[in-house]
């Protein structure tokens, strides 16, 4: 008696994997700098503006001082990753998408595709780190868990006047959308950091709750004929980010105003890019001088027992018993501003 084989149509692979967040490493750190320490020192001149004094006519002339120097020392967080595969899992399981009856060289290719596509996604998971530590370098302080260890913590020196929280009839989500005056926050943004670095403010970016509030606002009888309503012009630098899962809302006040909901997972729990309640007022010209560090990394394969230094370092080797193929990632970023004083991180949102 004949075996009879049930036929099956193959379906192609529906690809779910989502990309990593990298907004802000985009727009304020887009400048990389790769060192051969793991310790970064940053060197600050400040002065700050002073009156040269007068003196009588033919008099003496005055000593003044000059200007004050400082040094800041800040260890590169380290990433070090690594996936291990198993002959069973790389040789006998089916993907979606394969065929079912394979030859030789359809498990060869399938198994390379497996690795190629989990090579990538720690790739991404890394990018995801990048985009994190960015964030919370936006806020003025930096802090991440070490497995088994202490939590690390960096500050900046960012002004506390910088640090603004709205109150009463401000807030944007009041009753009354007539009482909320953004222009005038917006000025008030660009006030301080004029102020503090002597430069503009190009871009802000709004958490989920005060993007809607702001759109609620400019949405309103008092705002739509308002001369400082916000445009929601489409520009090629829209398109260039929209990929990354921001929003671009408008320009208002000669601003580019972004919505930048997106979380990522961190230890198991969902933790946002940008703080709901929040917006971050941004210079996000070059003289702001805001830079993605990338330190050494120590390792052995790497220039023959020596450091490597470059944004990532990859690898990969044989275990022989239990058979194993691993593969490792590492990379030590570290996104820093050297200005400080171009942010301005506003609550305008109550709770």
């Amino acid at each position: 008696m004949s075996t009879l084989l049930t036929w099956r149509s193959l379906t192609a692979a529906v690809n779910e994997i989502k990309s990593p967040n990298q907004f802000l490493r985009r727009l304020v750190f887009s400048h990389h700098e790769t060192k051969p320490t793991e310790t970064i020192e940053i060197g600050v001149y400040e002065k700050g503006r002073v009156i040269a004094p007068f003196v009588r006519k033919n008099g003496q002339a005055i000593a003044v001082g000059g200007h004050n120097e400082k040094f800041i020392e800040v260890g590169t967080p380290n990433i070090r990753i690594k996936r291990p595969f198993t002959p069973s899992e790389l040789l006998f399981n089916r993907r979606p998408g394969n065929v079912i009856f394979a030859s030789a060289s359809d498990i060869q290719r399938a198994a390379q595709e497996h690795i190629s596509r989990d090579l990538q996604i720690m790739a991404d998971m890394v990018v995801n780190a990048e985009e994190w530590l960015s964030a919370m370098m936006i806020r003025g302080v930096t802090s991440y868990e070490v497995a088994d260890q202490d939590n690390f913590t960096i500050t900046v020196d960012k002004p506390s006047a910088n640090t603004v929280t709205l109150t009463g009839d401000d807030l944007w989500d009041n009753a009354d959308p007539s009482l909320p005056q953004p222009d005038e926050d917006f000025h008030l943004a660009k006030k301080l950091i004029n102020d503090a670095v002597g430069l503009g403010v190009q871009d802000c970016v709004m958490g989920e709750e005060a993007a809607t509030y702001f759109r609620r606002l400019m949405k309103s009888n008092h705002w739509a004929n308002h001369a400082q309503k916000i445009d929601t012009g489409r520009t090629t630098f829209v398109e260039q980010f929209s990929s990354d899962g921001v929003i671009f809302i408008g320009t208002f006040c000669g601003i580019r105003c972004w919505e930048y909901s997106r979380t990522a997972s961190l230890n198991g729990a969902s933790v946002e890019m940008i703080r709901s309640k929040y917006v971050e007022f941004i210079c996000t010209d070059p003289a702001a001088e805001h830079t993605l560090y990338y330190g050494a990394i120590p390792d052995m394969k790497a220039m023959e027992g020596n450091k490597f230094q470059g944004e990532r370092f990859a690898k990969s080797w044989m275990e022989e018993d239990p058979s194993l193929l691993v593969a490792l990632l590492a990379s030590r970023p570290m996104p820093y501003m050297r200005r400080p004083g171009s942010v301005v991180s506003m609550k305008v949102v109550s709770g």
